[in-house]
Parts: structure tokens; C-alpha cells; sequence
């Protein structure tokens, strides 16, 4: 039998090593979209989860638009899901439109395809859509590097919030900052974000 300190030692390392494998840095490192930009390759077609053609002009909201870099296999995004939705409904109540984008290498990744989308987005009942970035031209031009990697426009169209979701990855009853959903308050009443630009936490997107 392994000594019950070899074992927690085992397991610490096994634990680091999963960590770095999905968090770790992207081999091109991307320069995020600056604060006050307006949504670039706005008019680069996606493929949605129905196989239709979209862009992020056509989904964008009158109040504002959230485009969250979204993936089929990382822990994080899972962790993350359920928050994700009750973000989207404080969004919706303002107009804000959310949007999900897959810019994965899906023939390096499978799991990352647009069928997998449709499976995700079926399995979770997404209110939301899901575009499929093949290529990764909308990831680059946003400087996105991680899932989920959050990118908020007011009503202007202008960046005002970009980053990371809240302060607690892993556990969400630890939160205590709600970045993202305090960032679409300010947006629904006309107001600038009190955090405008946070890092970005999960794992590296892989072009």
C-alpha cells in the first residue's frame, strides 16, 4: 500500500499537472482589444449550431453585446456554465445580447467541432447563441486567449468591461466579486463599469 503522504503528494501533483495542462499559456501570446474599441470582425461570418451563417453584427443588442470565448471541453467553461446563464438573464432583461464563441482548432480538437456545439448547446438548453470562429479570426482580432475570455459593449458599441467572469473560478458560492454581472448592471443603466478590465482565467485557446 502507498503511504497516505505519498498519496496526497501523488495527487497534489496530478492536480498541478491538470492545471497547467488546460490553463497554461497559448503558444502565440494575443494583445487584448482595448478598452473603448469598437467589436472588430464584426462582419466575419460564424457558423452557428443549425449550420446557418451568422455574424456578430446580426446578434448584436440594443442595450449592449457580450461575447463570451466559450469551449466543449474545458473544466472551467463547466464550472463557469451555470453563471454564464444567470448572466444571460440579467442581460436579456436589458437588451444586452449574449453570445458564445467557439474559436477552438476543432481538427486538432474534436470536441470543439460545430456538431460538438450543437451537442452543448442542446444538452444545456442554451437561450443564447453559439458560433463556430473557424479559423480563429474573431479570437485574434479580440486578443482572446482563454475560455471563457468575456468581451462587454455598451449601447455605443464601445468596450467597456473585458476579462474574467468573477474572483472565484472554482467554487461559486466563494465569489466575491461578480465582475461580469456587476459590468452588465452598470451597462442596463447607462452607466460605466466600476472594473473595466480584469485577466482572464480558464483554459488557453487553441488556434
Amino acid at each position: 500500500m502507498v503511504p497516505a503522504m505519498n498519496t496526497q503528494r501523488f495527487i497534489a501533483l496530478a492536480t498541478l499537472f491538470f492545471v497547467l495542462l488546460f490553463t497554461g499559456q497559448t503558444t502565440q501570446a494575443q494583445e487584448e482589444l482595448p478598452l473603448g474599441a469598437s467589436m472588430p470582425e464584426a462582419s466575419h461570418p460564424l457558423i452557428a449550431t443549425d449550420g446557418s451563417e451568422q455574424t456578430l453584427a446580426s446578434v448584436r443588442g440594443e442595450g449592449g453585446t457580450l461575447v463570451i470565448f466559450w469551449s466543449n471541453q474545458c473544466p472551467w467553461v463547466d464550472r463557469y456554465e451555470e453563471r454564464i446563464l444567470e448572466v444571460f438573464e440579467r442581460a436579456d432583461e436589458a437588451a444586452i445580447a449574449v453570445v458564445l464563441v467557439n474559436s477552438n482548432d476543432a481538427n486538432a480538437f474534436p470536441d470543439e467541432s460545430r456538431e460538438a456545439n450543437q451537442q452543448r448547446a442542446n444538452d444545456a438548453d442554451y437561450p443564447m447563441p453559439y458560433l463556430k470562429d473557424e479559423g480563429g479570426v474573431v479570437a485574434r482580432a479580440f486578443g482572446a486567449s482563454r475560455t471563457p475570455h468575456v468581451f462587454l459593449f455598451n449601447a455605443d458599441e464601445s468596450l467597456v468591461y473585458r476579462g474574467t467572469v468573477d474572483d472565484s473560478p472554482g467554487d461559486p458560492g466563494s465569489v466575491q466579486e461578480a465582475y461580469l454581472m456587476d459590468a452588465v448592471a452598470a451597462v442596463a443603466t447607462g452607466d460605466t463599469p466600476s472594473t473595466s478590465s480584469t485577466r482572464a482565467f480558464g483554459c488557453t485557446i487553441k488556434l
